[in-house]
């Protein structure tokens, strides 16, 4: 029996943008939610009103609903603060082609979104405005989380973007000694070069979103054994930033580190930090001075994590059942391999199957399999336990629905926002 959260109301804390329940009872994405659902009812010996239409041992023959595309695992910054650190300028890459077949495949399968972020910097990729091409001819939604040093490649494929799409620049600073301090490019770039491209981008295509994305550090703070540079002062200066520069949006975070027993990314502020509630405070205070600069145009968006932080209810959100539901709806395919979660980029016990695993129908076969294993086997009470989990509302949500799976006949459908972002 589940024993979490049974509501399909996500807490107050969960942003609009996380409330992934919501997203799988839109009209067009309900038949994947109720596959999903009876599929494991009928894994778990509830009685069911008809047969399944696929194999039992298998699950639906679906495509996950939406990825985090690894372009490469090359990076032009050496951030101390980057959270894939370990996994960046490896050298190992794609197969171009393989690439594109996955995709096409999956496509064809039900992807819906594709975010092209992580393990390196997407625009370094030789052909990153091929795939952009690529997706937009199969109607995929695309978002890009960028470094902002490619903004010349943004600039040439920002047609492409519709209302539904979305760009965003991790800067994380109000100005440029701070931003040379947190992320050390390699070859010289400011932060106002960087800034200037904006207002290039939306006069292109002003129906393109592009956010700042401002992860807060504080003193105390380390990863990958260097002490993390503070920007609380910087809050204000960097929304400032962003709104002169015509950013759609400035979001702030929290710093994740690393746990050390599974190399999951986890939210909170360590016994090193100094004094947690000033802290909190400190963050409290400028992000409300922010907030201040809000327009019609322009808004100041607090993370989930960030606000689970503060009101310290983000160890609620480590209290996973055993299944992680939302592996088969979301996945992360990276030039190492295909993973159940961001959160495990290139941990072997997360990986679906190699990086090719959706290329042809038989590494689709072999991934399928895969996949409902380790929907199975991988028990994210103990390997999450240390991870606040934006998907945690929604996968105790799920686990009511598989436990009860005649409330599928009450499910209250939302209306229609073609978000399919996972």
């Amino acid at each position: 029996m589940s024993s979490g959260p049974l509501t399909d109301k996500p807490p107050t804390s969960i942003a609009a943008v996380h409330d992934f329940g919501a997203k799988l009872r839109q009209p067009s994405l309900v038949e994947r939610l109720k596959e999903y659902v009876l599929w494991q009812a009928s894994l778990r010996g509830h009685p069911l009103k008809e047969a399944l239409p696929f194999d039992k041992a298998l699950g639906p023959e679906r495509s996950p609903i939406s990825i985090n595309l690894d372009l490469t695992t090359a990076c032009n910054y050496l951030c101390d603060h980057c959270v894939d650190y370990d996994i960046l300028n490896t050298g190992i890459r794609h197969d171009d082609e393989a690439l594109k077949n996955s995709l096409a495949l999956m496509a064809d399968k039900g992807l819906r979104s594709v975010i092209l972020i992580g393990g390196g910097e997407p625009t370094v990729y030789p052909k990153f405005e091929e795939i952009v091409h690529f997706l937009k001819d199969r109607a995929v939604q695309t978002a890009v989380v960028t470094n902002g040093s490619g903004n010349a490649k943004i600039l040439s494929v920002a047609h492409r973007f519709d209302e539904r799409d979305w760009v965003r620049l991790s800067l994380d600073s109000g100005n440029d000694a701070t931003f040379q301090a947190m992320h050390k490019p390699k070859k010289k770039i400011t932060l106002d070069q960087i800034c200037d491209r904006i207002p290039l981008i939306k006069e292109k295509n002003p129906r393109l979103r592009i956010g700042f994305s401002f992860i807060i550090t504080w003193k105390g703070a380390t990863a990958n054994n260097f002490a993390i540079v503070e920007n609380i002062g910087e809050i204000v200066e960097a929304a400032e930033r962003a709104r002169r520069y015509q950013f759609d949006y400035i979001s702030f975070k929290p710093f994740l580190e690393r746990a050390p027993e599974n190399n999951a990314e986890v939210v909170g502020i360590t016994d090193a930090a100094r004094e947690f509630d000033e802290t909190i405070r400190r963050i409290r205070r400028e992000v409300d001075r922010a907030k201040s600069l809000e327009t019609p145009g322009f808004r100041v968006v607090e993370s989930t994590n960030l606000r689970v932080l503060e009101n310290r209810t983000y160890k609620e959100f480590t209290r996973q059942p055993k299944t992680c539901h939302f592996q088969f709806f979301r996945q992360v395919l990276s030039p190492l391999g295909i993973y159940n979660c961001p959160v495990y980029r290139h941990v072997p016990q997360a990986k679906m199957g190699e990086k090719g695993g959706y290329a042809t129908p038989a590494d689709y076969a072999g991934t399928r399999a895969r996949v409902a294993e380790l929907i199975r086997g991988f028990n994210a009470t103990s390997e999450c336990k240390e991870v606040t989990c934006l998907y945690n509302p929604a996968n105790w949500w799920l686990e009511d629905l598989i436990e009860h799976p005649e409330k599928l006949e009450m499910l209250d459908l939302v209306d229609e926002q073609q978000d399919f972002f996972f």
